[in-house]
């Protein structure tokens, strides 16, 4: 009987944490994420006021920054939306919302956060920072991982082909576009684009491989699989998206020792991420049937 792993019908994850890419995004799209526009505000701020303790006594108008709300997103997203709504309430527009879909998805409200991000994208003003193409990639590539979060790979693709035509071929939404086409088990579509952008060898980044990896396996090309795996991880040892992508294939063609000690490195590197809430259903199934090939 062949062991049919939980995680191997599963797409494999960022190489990074998403919230984790936030500030590099940010600074690609030509954003700085450490001095961002700072808006004052005559209104609300401490204890409901809107206005903070000056000199002599005087109180000093409250101000918000895109800086401070994304470096709350990971560590502080409570904290990061609540900063993100009262500044929407007292004239924060479009970094505003985009900080706070940014705060929703990491909470775990991924539909309202795909909804804010695919707005933002697609109702961009005419002109000014906020209408650039390569900001917009990286709002689209953030509203695509929302919509996956959600499980709607429909409206990732679709939020991933209007960023294309913003910025027609980011690597980024490749990848972004990729991970929703194995959702939908368009496996063919996959191998055929990210074995044009492996083939840009160091250019290339580790991420394809692994997704390559991951749609080669599932069409049962297990040697072209497992050399695409072995690619990415000799660029990232320790990257627990590949680990637990290697021993899926591992385990796929015979080696159960291989694949059980891959999946328990993902626990050693990660143990409360997605990938080893993954590698631990697959090594329950291993455990369940240690002799399945």
């Amino acid at each position: 009987m062949t062991h049919l792993s939980f995680s191997a019908r599963s797409v494999p994850a960022r190489c990074a944490p998403f919230a984790a890419t936030l500030g590099v995004g940010l600074l690609l799209a030509g954003v700085p994420a450490s001095a961002a526009t700072i808006r004052p505000h005559p209104a609300v701020g401490q204890a409901g006021t809107g206005t903070t303790a000056g000199h002599g006594g005087k109180e000093a108008p409250q101000t918000w920054t895109l800086a401070e709300c994304m470096s709350m997103v990971e560590e502080d997203p409570f904290g990061a939306r609540d900063y993100a709504q009262d500044w929407m309430k007292h004239g924060g527009d479009r970094e505003a919302r985009h900080c706070h879909a940014l705060a929703l998805l990491e909470l775990g409200d991924e539909l309202d956060a795909a909804q804010e991000l695919d707005d933002l994208v697609r109702k961009a003003p005419p002109s000014g920072p906020e209408s650039s193409a390569s900001l917009r990639a990286v709002m689209a590539e953030e509203a695509a991982e929302a919509w996956l979060s959600a499980g709607n790979p429909p409206g990732a693709l679709n939020i991933v082909d209007y960023g294309l035509s913003i910025r027609p071929g980011d690597t980024n939404l490749r990848l972004a576009k990729a991970r929703a086409l194995l959702e939908q088990g368009n496996t063919g579509a996959v191998v055929t684009d990210l074995t044009a952008l492996v083939a840009r060898g160091a250019e290339a980044p580790t991420e394809a491989f692994v997704l390559l990896a991951s749609a080669e396996r599932r069409l049962g090309q297990l040697d072209k699989a497992t050399q695409h795996i072995t690619l990415a991880l000799q660029r990232m040892p320790d990257d627990a998206g590949a680990l637990l992508e290697r021993g899926i294939i591992r385990e796929q063609v015979g080696d159960a020792t291989g694949a059980q000690a891959d999946w328990q490195h993902v626990l050693d590197l990660s143990p409360d991420s997605h990938e080893a809430d993954l590698a631990r259903q697959d090594l329950a199934v291993l455990a369940a049937d240690p002799d399945s090939p």
